[in-house]
């Protein structure tokens, strides 16, 4: 350009020069100065700087393959390169994404009608499938449910109703490494009525509350129709899929990143998403580096796996000084007591220390669980009432029906004399020659639980109780089908995590859940306790199909489990996120994956 402008200005130079000249017969008027004559070039339109997230996470998933990895980090990663929805579960609620519509009876897209039933069908009945062994009539359900016209797989090949029905096949499979198979034993048929719907029914007496939700994530059936599903797994589809969701995966170096750039054939493209050209998905083990390099600004988002919450004063800091955002979600997982009510036909029977309700309440009274919220989540979560979250569909809108324990030191203690355990010269309480000296066991090496334990403790040693406190490996605590096992009853109290889903956590309290011998110890009623009222209650809560009649059967369950008190909710995890200043849109949900919206997240800036 300078080269240019002094071209220009060295030629109108000459031109003046050469202007003024004398002429041979006369001398001519002065000549009026001419101003420089300066060329500039048109610039050339810049290119446009793709705009590049980079994503922290502290694990590395072993799959993309939807049906190959239980990994909830797979989600962070799947979200972006393969699946956008089917269907959403923000708020604990369903919503369709690739779907027109979720079907209900009321509109007709779901029917319920009776049946007559084959000696030999498969049928259900409390909850098994078994054969018929008789001729009987029973309810069956059957959903109709529609793609949105015009979807396509990232190569650009339609995306059918036949690819949902190919992935069901795929996941029914015995080698298809699915490790529930509740639904599809459950299925007496699945298929493709046309391009765009499929047709479910399920078997006679199965009554499914979450009928609305079975539809089948696709999977290309063009791509994978020739590969026997036991060797998806190990496939090249398995780190490099064909997907319907906002990216497509370029590249993924083992123990690194995995790169990915925008899905042109993506079913939103017409919105402008998604908004970045390129995601890098870095894996970082360290969580405090993870955490070092979110405030150094080579991080864009860090994930909640690799943000524990030892991070959170440095978070804390990094906002105040304007470096980052923290994002702290009210998570699904929560964390409770389950007390052995019942001990006596546990395979070891153990002392009776929990079989009084009263000593129960005395416990929830004498355990002050805001102490522990604020030790261990500097106050970031809340005090849970019940087995369903305060924001949950289910959780009653006046909640004073549910019976509720504030730390009340006191009344623990009116509540320990009147059941008769009395304090002796040594401060401990003891009944019948018997001392309170119950043992409570979680898993270990977890230092959050650490911190209830011992709060709890200490808690307890002031109402006159000693607590012995058992930290054994996740392994041997979560073991099952064993007469010595934990969970076959062999405990005083134990602390472990729920996950609440769109569905509340009443299930596991039923009778026949209880481990016995009979069912190889594989139920999850934990602590022993029975009540056939809340069995009716959760009974009809599971066979009501229509969400508004269902909520008041949840929350009879809630509340004859809070006056009852087999367990003691603690309190909600939390889900930790930070984002740098640059990154916008990025939204947290407690019942979706950390990057559930991936494709609407942008930069302010393009370019990493």
């Amino acid at each position: 350009m300078k080269k240019l402008i002094l071209f220009a200005a060295l030629a109108a130079a000459l031109a003046v020069i050469a202007a003024c000249a004398p002429a041979p017969t006369a001398t001519p008027a002065p000549a009026a100065p001419q101003p420089p004559v300066v060329v500039t070039a048109t610039p050339a339109p810049k290119a446009a700087v793709p705009k590049v997230l980079v994503v922290c996470m502290a694990q590395e998933p072993e799959s993309l393959y939807i049906y190959g990895t239980n990994m909830a980090v797979a989600t962070y990663t799947n979200q972006a390169a393969f699946q956008d929805g089917p269907i959403d579960s923000k708020d604990f609620d369903y919503q369709p994404v690739i779907l027109q519509k979720l079907p209900n009876l009321k509109d007709g897209d779901a029917k319920l009608s009776k049946v007559k039933v084959k000696v030999g069908d498969s049928v259900e009945v409390n909850g098994s499938v078994v054969k018929a062994d008789k001729e009987m009539e029973l309810d069956q359900i059957v959903t109709t449910i529609k793609l949105k016209p015009g979807l396509k797989w990232s190569d650009g090949q339609p995306l059918k109703a036949s690819d949902s029905v190919f992935s069901f096949k795929t996941a029914s499979d015995k080698d298809s490494g699915v490790t529930s198979r509740f639904i599809y034993d459950r299925t007496a048929s699945y298929v493709a009525k046309d391009d765009v719907t499929t047709e479910w029914t399920g078997i006679p007496g199965f009554s499914y509350s979450l009928y609305h939700t079975v539809f089948f994530t696709p999977l290309p059936e063009h791509i994978l129709k020739a590969v026997a599903p036991k060797d998806i797994k190990q496939h090249a589809f398995a780190r490099k899929p064909v997907g319907f969701g906002p990216f497509r995966v370029t590249e993924w170096v083992s123990g690194d990143r995995i790169e990915m750039e925008k899905n042109p054939n993506y079913w939103r493209a017409s919105e402008g998403l998604p908004k970045l050209d390129k995601v890098i998905y870095r894996f970082i083990p360290d969580t405090n580096q993870l955490t070092a390099q979110l405030i150094a600004g080579t991080c864009d988002i860090g994930t909640s796996d690799g943000l524990l919450v030892d991070s959170i004063p440095f978070l804390d800091q990094a906002q105040k000084s304007n470096i980052l955002q923290p994002v702290y979600t009210l998570g699904t997982t929560w964390e409770h007591f389950d007390f052995n009510v019942d001990p006596k036909t546990a395979p070891k029977p153990r002392p009776e220390f929990f079989t009084d309700l009263k000593v129960r309440q005395a416990i929830a009274h004498g355990t002050n669980r805001k102490e522990m919220v604020d030790k261990i989540v500097f106050g970031k979560s809340k005090v849970m009432d019940s087995v369903a979250p305060a924001t949950h569909w289910a959780y009653p809108k006046d909640d004073n029906v549910l019976t509720k324990y504030p730390f009340d030191a006191k009344k623990a203690e009116t509540l320990l004399d009147e059941a008769g355990w009395v304090k002796g010269a040594d401060g401990i309480r003891a009944k019948g020659g018997v001392k309170f000296q119950p043992t409570i066991s979680t898993t270990a090496g977890n230092k959050p639980r650490e911190l209830i334990m011992q709060v709890f403790q200490a808690n307890m040693k002031t109402i006159g109780i000693d607590v012995k406190l058992d930290f054994p490996p996740a392994t041997v605590l979560f073991g099952r089908g064993k007469e010595n096992d934990y969970l076959s009853g062999n405990f005083d109290m134990m602390l472990f995590a729920w996950v609440a889903g769109p569905e509340p956590t009443v299930g596991p309290y039923r009778c026949f859940e209880i481990p016995t011998a009979a069912l190889a110890f594989s139920g999850q009623n934990n602590p022993r306790w029975c009540n056939k009222d809340y069995d009716t209650a959760v009974a009809a809560f599971n066979n009501t199909l229509e969400k508004s009649a269902r909520i008041p059967f949840a929350i009879t369950a809630q509340t004859i489990l809070s006056k009852e008190l087999p367990i003691l909710p603690l309190y909600q995890r939390i889900t930790i996120n930070a984002t740098s200043n640059r990154v916008l849109n990025f939204q947290a949900n407690p019942s979706q994956s950390d990057l559930f919206n991936i494709e609407e997240v942008d930069v302010k800036d393009a370019g990493k």
